[in-house]
């Protein structure tokens, strides 16, 4: 069949999403892009509808958008169109998705906000497509009680995560082989709370090590520099945008993989996925999806959202535990894998 894959960015995760999907055997791909990449081998379509404000298009711009999309779709007359950035449309109610009701159309959320404006704004796109996409149970869980049934779990892959030796993937950071390192790695952005872990860790007795690596958005390393005095002879910053091979280091350096999300953030995670393949102990808040995903699966420990005081009693019970991996773990580990990914679409399209 043929399949238009519409995303809103070609930047990171985006790109090995839509590049492991145009993988399934016997598709016919064709992406609309904002910017065409030699990285994916099939047909692109560039949209030049970009005149935003403060970083969000106008709704104005956005109505555009829509028609320039639908023109690209039109002329391909695609059995299935798969919008892989449903995330993006909250703003808009899903307005313009009737447009493309004459195909089998999808739509992949990473998270599903909470507020009642969101709500309604879900229900709204979710009502105008075939088939929503999460990457959890619980999210699907999440969109049937707000009385859609077409939600469809796909556990999100391991698309980049490779192993590499430890000792050298810690020397690469400056870090101690003989110290357990905490690892905060991707954005360090607002909802995804460094500045609660760098809080918690004043009261961390047992020996640690930080490494918080990825690029500076709400916390700079001023401000980490200024909020880790007691502690900063242990702390490694690597705070840009991590190529394949730094992202590689720094999962396989860290021992603990923590997740200090604000309330606000529930989606799924890329780093507590990377570090699941990599068998770390994840530590994460004990709220929403990253606390029904850890907990089930039995990855680590969690922790109160938002606490400090409850994050530091819980990083230093890891310190002082020998974490084990067992079969759920293990199960949810294979769970990962790309071919369980790949094999969980097609089935989706071919049964649409």
């Amino acid at each position: 069949m043929k399949i238009v894959y519409i995303d809103t960015n070609t930047l990171g995760h985006h790109l090995f999403y839509i590049g492991a999907l145009s993988q399934i055997e016997g598709n016919e791909v064709v992406a609309v892009l904002p910017e065409k990449t030699d990285d994916l081998k099939c047909k692109q379509y560039k949209y030049e509808t970009e005149d935003r404000k403060n970083g969000k298009r106008s709704f104005s711009q956005y109505r555009k958008w829509i028609k320039e999309i639908y023109g690209f779709v039109k002329a391909e007359n695609p059995d299935v169109v798969h919008i892989l950035n449903g995330d993006f449309f909250y703003r808009y109610f899903g307005f313009g998705l009737g447009k493309f009701k004459k195909y089998k159309t999808v739509i992949t959320f990473h998270c599903l906000r909470d507020g009642i404006l969101n709500k309604l704004s879900i229900k709204a796109i979710a009502s105008r497509v075939n088939a929503v996409v999460l990457h959890s149970e619980y999210l699907k869980n999440k969109l049937l009680s707000y009385g859609r049934t077409n939600g469809v779990h796909i556990e999100y892959p391991n698309l980049t995560t490779k192993a590499c030796d430890s000792k050298q993937a810690k020397e690469y950071f400056n870090l101690k082989e003989d110290t357990p390192v905490l690892a905060c790695i991707g954005e360090t952005r607002f909802d995804k709370g460094s500045d609660i872990l760098l809080e918690a860790l004043n009261n961390v007795t047992e020996p640690f090590q930080l490494l918080i690596a990825g690029r500076p958005v709400y916390f700079d390393e001023k401000y980490i520099f200024e909020k880790s005095q007691k502690y900063s002879e242990n702390v490694h910053t690597a705070l840009k945008f991590l190529s394949d091979d730094e992202l590689m280091y720094a999962m396989n350096a860290a021992d603990i993989i923590v997740l200090p999300y604000r309330r606000v953030f529930d989606a799924a995670s890329g780093p507590l996925g990377e570090g699941v393949v990599l068998e770390k102990c994840i530590l994460g808040p004990d709220h929403g999806n990253l606390n029904d995903t850890i907990t089930k699966n039995h990855l680590g420990f969690t922790f109160e959202s938002e606490n400090p005081d409850s994050l530091s009693k819980v990083i230093n019970k890891i310190l002082k535990t020998d974490f084990v991996i067992d079969d759920n773990y293990k199960s949810y580990k294979a769970s990962l894998k790309v071919e369980a990914f790949l094999s969980s679409y097609k089935n989706l399209y071919f049964n649409l």
